[in-house]
């Protein structure tokens, strides 16, 4: 039991260090003139144009990606799918 919650604890603090990285990595990007990557180019185009916020147009992106994988997987899918 002492295994598994060591391993639940230590998968949380790489998600959550991945989501710190991950925002790091695309306001850097888009902050240095860099340009946007191909995955986030949509949220950043929709950003520019309409004067919504970044960040929070690239969280319903990824929310999508998420939806439309648990849609792809179908019946094979599990709630951990959304970490």
């Amino acid at each position: 039991m002492q295994q598994t919650k060591q391993h639940t604890f230590a998968r949380w603090g790489f998600y959550l260090l991945g989501m710190v990285l991950l925002a790091l990595g695309l306001t850097l990007n888009t902050k240095t003139g860099l340009g946007a990557s191909a995955i986030v180019s949509v949220p950043f185009t929709v950003s520019q144009a309409t004067g919504l916020n970044f960040g929070n147009l690239t969280l319903v992106v990824y929310c999508l990606f998420v939806v439309a994988q648990f849609i792809i997987k179908g019946k094979n899918r599990q709630w951990i799918d959304v970490l």
